[in-house]
């Protein structure tokens, strides 16, 4: 069990309708371990989901694919186990292939990646380590992007970080729905 319990049967309505809604939402996922913990504040839940659906909707001028790439690369930095298996599904709902995924540790190497995309997977290196070199890693990366999708990106890489630390500093369980489904050795990939 996590530091903090998983409410799985609300007793507030507000709350059951909102699980009921995530349900339906969840393309068969079920409602989320994550969901489960955040709804200890359903307003924080909320407004966060809101947040959250901002950065992975239609919306966002970033591309869907770049944007996977850098959450699965701040999940693999981060081992966050959690949220790298629920990206691993999205990602490659957004383009990625198994192979890119996992040979994402080794992007300086791997013939899988664009000039862009390893520019961008080392800007997700320094914001997650907080290193000095971010601002002038994103200088680099506004001569392939525009000044929003390096915003964007940033945004996306700072969100995902906070839930990494959120999610291992709570102990947040892998739902088994997250994991079936993906190949046998995504675990390796990280």
């Amino acid at each position: 069990m996590g530091a903090v319990s998983v409410i799985e049967d609300p007793q507030d309505e507000d709350l059951k309708a909102l699980y009921q809604r995530l349900e339906v939402a969840s393309g068969g996922l079920g409602v989320l371990n994550i969901f489960k913990v955040m709804a200890h504040n359903p307003d924080l839940l909320e407004g966060w989901l809101r947040f959250a659906m901002k950065l992975l909707g239609t919306d966002m001028k970033l591309s869907p694919r770049l944007r996977e790439l850098a959450i699965l690369r701040v999940f693999q930095k981060t081992r966050g186990e959690y949220g790298f298996a629920h990206h691993v599904r999205i990602g490659k709902q957004a383009g990625l292939t198994d192979d890119e995924t996992s040979q994402l540790s080794g992007f300086d190497t791997s013939d899988l990646f664009s000039a862009l995309d390893r520019e961008a997977i080392r800007y997700v290196d320094a914001v997650t380590d907080l290193d000095d070199g971010a601002p002038a890693l994103a200088s680099n990366l506004a001569r392939s992007l525009s000044e929003r999708e390096v915003m964007e990106l940033t945004m996306c890489i700072g969100h995902w970080n906070m839930l990494a630390r959120f999610m291992q500093s709570l102990e947040v369980p892998l739902d088994e729905s997250l994991t079936s489904g993906l190949p046998a050795e995504w675990r390796d990939w990280m």
